[in-house]
């Protein structure tokens, strides 16, 4: 088994790191995978009989995450609701949800 640290300048909220871990899961040769949204980054464990670091990053590439130096700026985000451009949005945050929150969650 090896190891794989490879940053992920666009990973920026927890769907992402969803949508990442779930992506990399489909590659049979992927092992242990886990997706930070505050480092930007994934550390995975693959056997590299059944795949490669080059294929694990052309996978993440064609899920629409490319591969990168950590200290890259994030791209914007292109998929904006909405809301986004129409107006200024005013929300009451439950105080339950804030405690909650935070970017130090890992899945």
């Amino acid at each position: 088994m090896e190891e794989l640290v490879l940053a992920v300048p666009g990973l920026w909220a927890d769907h992402h790191v969803l949508a990442v871990r779930e992506l990399l899961e489909q590659d049979e040769g992927v092992m242990v995978v886990a997706v930070s949204a505050l480092d930007r980054s994934v550390t995975l464990t693959f056997d590299p009989a059944r795949t490669d670091a080059a294929t694990i990053a052309a996978l993440l590439e064609k899920g629409g995450y490319q591969t990168g130096a950590a200290d890259e700026p994030a791209p914007s985000p292109t998929d904006k609701p909405a809301w986004a451009t129409t107006a200024v949005r005013v929300t009451a945050t439950n105080a339950v949800d804030l405690a909650m929150s935070g970017d130090h969650r890992k899945y």
